[in-house]
């Protein structure tokens, strides 16, 4: 049986990826007018190119949903199906407001972001990102974090996660829209 399961993005994602999109458009329209003045259409056309691959890019690896089926549990993108197979998966671990891989609350519940941008790396509460995207369309990349280590990440919501560890390979992290109708399925032998 296939049971599909959506990951729709947290209104702070979706902020987010609104926000990092109008500033492509208007980085793009800033070339156009600099072009319009005789820079060097050349570069113009470079920066033009990497402010349209970036954004195309993350719609690529963005996970639209999460199929369970009799096979195993795929991960949806546009790029691809990356599927785990049920005899590759030891168990799965769920995250939530109380319990966050992602986000770190303080004494008062306020969300600390503590970036740190040394060599490229960013701190997301006890999580840094190693490669990847953090806040456009989710958390969706190579991450690395205390206790868990690295794993990889579409996760599209920080309050509704579900860390799929596996016998062979690093965890995988995702993000379901309604976690509590994901939880009877691995809890009835959907995953061990």
């Amino acid at each position: 049986m296939k049971t599909i399961y959506e990951c729709s993005q947290s209104k702070g994602i979706k902020w987010m990826t609104a926000i990092f999109f109008f500033m492509i458009i208007i980085a793009i329209l800033i070339e156009v007018y600099e072009v319009s003045k005789g820079v060097n259409l050349t570069a113009a056309l470079i920066v033009t190119a990497i402010l349209l691959l970036v954004p195309l890019s993350c719609v690529l690896v963005f996970p639209m949903y999460i199929i369970a089926d009799d096979e195993g549990i795929g991960i949806r993108t546009l790029a691809c199906t990356k599927l785990i197979p049920y005899e590759n998966i030891d168990h799965i671990e769920r995250f939530d407001d109380q319990h966050p891989l992602f986000i770190n609350k303080g004494k008062v519940g306020k969300v600390t972001l503590g970036p740190s941008f040394q060599m490229g790396l960013f701190s997301v509460g006890n999580t840094i990102r190693l490669m990847g995207v953090g806040g456009v369309f989710g958390y969706i990349g190579w991450f690395r974090t205390k206790g868990i280590g690295t794993f990889l990440s579409y996760v599209t919501d920080a309050k509704k996660v579900f860390l799929i560890y596996r016998v062979k390979g690093k965890p995988i992290a995702i993000s379901v829209s309604e976690p509590d109708e994901f939880i009877p399925y691995y809890m009835k032998g959907g995953a061990k």
